[in-house]
């Protein structure tokens, strides 16, 4: 049995979360068959009601009463996704605005969602220029970070494994199944992983030892 909807992590409230559940369960509703359907005092559903509405997440229906309508999952996934890259964006520019200069760093990640969701953090990020090679299944998950990229920097990005269709514009290449995925960002952030499905494992790193063997690798690559 699926658990409860919990928006609260992207700034929804918890009320909001328990309103937007009972109205994907619904359908177009009233404020008073959602307070109903989710055992909420009426007046804080209406308060949820267009708390969601604000942030594009329900919709209002014209006519009277009200009734309001959830917007797709997906669109709101999208939606969410979208402000969070913005947000990091923006809180990674200030900062490297505030900091002084850090020591290298390295952070994991196992499994193939999880390899895909750091690759688009750093790629989405990019300024100038990424370059290497990427496993086809982790292309396909990473896709809208690869085409923000596009917008800003340059791409050299060869793919191991059949090249999917909608990333043609996207990759210069492919090359064997087992080549292992290694990326340089704007030359100071390195990515490679090996493995598939819930085997694979990544890791991320600024230190310069690791950027200096993923130069290497791509040089032998070329």
């Amino acid at each position: 049995m699926p658990g409860p909807i919990n928006l609260t992590p992207f700034g929804f409230t918890a009320t909001e979360s328990q309103v937007y559940g009972a109205l994907l369960r619904l359908g177009p509703s009233t404020g008073y068959a959602v307070a109903h359907a989710a055992r909420i005092a009426r007046a804080n559903t209406y308060g949820a009601l267009e708390g969601l509405a604000g942030r594009a997440a329900a919709i209002r229906l014209p006519g009277r009463p009200a009734r309001y309508r959830a917007v797709d999952p997906r669109a709101l996934i999208a939606q969410l996704a979208a402000e969070q890259g913005q947000a990091l964006d923006r809180l990674s520019q200030a900062l490297r605005d505030a900091s002084e200069p850090v020591e290298p760093e390295s952070r994991t990640a196992v499994g193939a969602r999880a390899a895909a969701n750091l690759i688009m953090q750093v790629v989405a990020r990019a300024e100038r220029r990424v370059e290497g090679v990427l496993a086809a299944e982790l292309l396909r998950p990473s896709l809208p970070a690869w085409r923000r990229a596009r917008e800003r920097a340059t791409l050299e990005l060869r793919v191991a494994g059949d090249v999917p269709v909608e990333a043609g514009t996207l990759v210069a290449a492919s090359v064997p199944v087992d080549t292992p995925t290694i990326l340089l960002i704007d030359d100071g952030q390195a990515v490679a992983a090996s493995g598939a499905g819930e085997g694979v494992a990544a890791i991320w790193s600024s230190h310069p030892a690791i950027l200096a063997v993923v130069r290497a690798a791509l040089r032998s690559l070329a």
